[in-house]
C-alpha cells in the first residue's frame, strides 16, 4: 500500500562561498546536546513525546542508564541569537500550509559546523509518524555529526610527538590529544593512558581514559564477529593490562548473574574500507574496577594484519557518555596504509 503522504529524505549540503560563508558564526553548544525548536503545545503533545522517546533512549553498552543525547527545547520565536548557531538542531515545522512533507538534513544553515534536521508535515500525527519511520537515519546522522565535531577538536589538540611515535611503531595514524602518555609497549601492542582528577556535582574522583592499539595476523573474514574479537581482546589485556591488585588484569565482561553482557558488534566502514566496531563493558579479574569500552578493527592490507584501536574509561560516580563519545572519535580517527601519512 502506498503511503498517504509524499515522503522523502533530502541530504542537502549547503555550500556558501565568498563573504557569505565568512559571515557565518562558528556553531556552538555543549557536547552531546540537541536543540529542539518546537512550539510548547507540540512539545507537550505527541511530537514532543516522539522526540524524547528517540533522543533520550538509553545508550547500549554503558554500566548505568544514560540518554543518547541531552535534549533542550525552545519555541520558534525564541530561536535567535546564540541559539540559532547551535551545532545540532531539530526544527519542527508543523503547519497545514507547508510546501514539502519531508525530513531534510541541512548543513551550515545558520553557522559553520551546524546540522539542522528539518522535519515538515501538515499535522502532528503525520509529523510524529514520519520521524519515527526515519529514526534510525536521523539519529545516526546526529551521532556522526557529534562525533565529527569532537574529531575536529581532537585534530587541533593532538599530541604531535605521540602521533608520530604511533605511526613509527604501527604504521598507522590516530589523533591522540594532549595528556596521554605511553603506559606500556610491546611488539604489536601500545597502551596509552590519561589520568585526571575530575570534579562535578560535589564529587571528585580520578578518571582514567585508555587507548589500546594491537596488531594480529589476519587469517580470514571469520575474524569479524564478537566471540572471536572478545577472546582476542582478553588474550591481549591478560598479557599487557594489569589491574590495581596483584595478579589482576583486564577482561571483557560477558555476564553478571543472569544478565548477558556480551558486547554488541556491527559492520561499519573506515575511509571506504570494511571495519568492525564493538561496544561492551570491561572488568578486572581479581579486582573491583570496570567501565565501558569501544573497539574498532580493520585490516592493514599492506602488512596483512588486523589492527585494532580501542578506548576505555574508568569514571566511577560519573556519567560516561561524553567520555565515550571522545574515545569513539579517537578510534574512528584511525588511518591505515597510505592514509596514515596524510
Amino acid at each position: 500500500m502506498r503511503p498517504a503522504f509524499p515522503f522523502l529524505i533530502l541530504t542537502l549540503i549547503l555550500v556558501a562561498c565568498g563573504t557569505k560563508q565568512e559571515r557565518l558564526p562558528e556553531a556552538s553548544g555543549g557536547q552531546g546536546e540537541v536543540l529542539v525548536v518546537m512550539p510548547k503545545g507540540h512539545w507537550e503533545g505527541t511530537p514532543g513525546a516522539t522526540v524524547r522517546s528517540l533522543f533520550e533512549q538509553p545508550i547500549e553498552g554503558l554500566p548505568q542508564r544514560e540518554a543518547r543525547f541531552k535534549v533542550a527545547q525552545c519555541a520558534p520565536d525564541a530561536f535567535g541569537s546564540l541559539l540559532k548557531a547551535h551545532h545540532t538542531v531539530l526544527y519542527a515545522s508543523i503547519d497545514g500550509k507547508v510546501d514539502t512533507v519531508a525530513v531534510q538534513l541541512l548543513r551550515d544553515r545558520n553557522a559553520r559546523g551546524q546540522l539542522m534536521v528539518l522535519v515538515s508535515a501538515h499535522d502532528p500525527e503525520t509529523w510524529s509518524g514520519m520521524l519515527q519511520r526515519q529514526a534510525g537515519e536521523v539519529t545516526a546522522s546526529i551521532e556522526e555529526h557529534q562525533r565529527e565535531r569532537v574529531a575536529q577538536r581532537l585534530k587541533r589538540e593532538r599530541d604531535a610527538a605521540l602521533v608520530s611515535s604511533i605511526r613509527s611503531q604501527h604504521g598507522i595514524s590516530v589523533d591522540i590529544p594532549g595528556g596521554y602518555t605511553v603506559k606500556q609497549q610491546a611488539p604489536g601492542f601500545t597502551w596509552l593512558q590519561r589520568d585526571r582528577i575530575v570534579s562535578g556535582s560535589g564529587l571528585e574522583h580520578n578518571v582514567v581514559e585508555g587507548v589500546l592499539i594491537h596488531r594480529h595476523a589476519y587469517v580470514s573474514d571469520s575474524t569479524f564477529h564478537v566471540p572471536f574479537l572478545v577472546d582476542q581482546r582478553d588474550s591481549v589485556t591478560k598479557a599487557h593490562v594489569p589491574g590495581p591488585d596483584p595478579g589482576s588484569y583486564m577482561v571483557v565482561q560477558r555476564n553478571f548473574e543472569s544478565l548477558d553482557l556480551m558486547p554488541n558488534g556491527r559492520n561499519t566502514t573506515l575511509n571506504g574500507q570494511y571495519a568492525y566496531v564493538m561496544h561492551g563493558l570491561f572488568g578486572m579479574h581479581g579486582a573491583k574496577m570496570g567501565g565501558p569500552f569501544v573497539s574498532l578493527t580493520t585490516v592493514d592490507t599492506a602488512r596483512n594484519e588486523l589492527i585494532t584501536v580501542e578506548g576505555f574509561v574508568y569514571a566511577p560516580q560519573f556519567d560516561k557518555r561524553e567520555y565515550m563519545r571522545e574515545l569513539e572519535a579517537i578510534v574512528f580517527s584511525l588511518r591505515v596504509g597510505a592514509e596514515a601519512s596524510r
